[in-house]
């Protein structure tokens, strides 16, 4: 029974220390409730939309500077020095919710 006991225990330490990866909901930004345009102004177009059949639109977009920041420091093309969104806009193409999909310091000045 003891064994047991110390088993779940172990089970639940180890699974708590486990680190969240996978898409993550913006609650804040900037973009939130403006244009799509907006965020094309101030940041470049996407690489890829996808309309959904309420008319809404899903606008994936990648900062184009992790493939350079690898270059420059000798590291992998794999870390993540980009980041990776997508922006979920009404058919009027107000912003309703952003995700991150790879999440870096470069989608803090990204998001603000």
């Amino acid at each position: 029974m003891t064994r047991i006991f110390f088993m779940v225990l172990l089970l639940a330490f180890v699974s708590g220390c486990t680190p969240v990866s996978g898409p993550q909901p913006v609650a804040h930004s900037l973009y939130l409730g403006k244009r799509y345009l907006r965020f094309v102004m101030d940041n470049g177009p996407s690489y890829k939309d996808v309309r959904l059949r309420d008319g809404s639109v899903l606008h994936y977009w990648r900062s184009d500077t992790g493939h350079l920041m690898a270059i420059a420091t000798g590291r992998d093309e794999n870390y993540p020095d980009y980041c990776e969104i997508a922006l979920r806009t009404d058919p009027h193409g107000i912003v309703r919710a952003i995700t991150i999909i790879e999440d870096s310091p470069i989608c803090i000045g990204v998001l603000k």
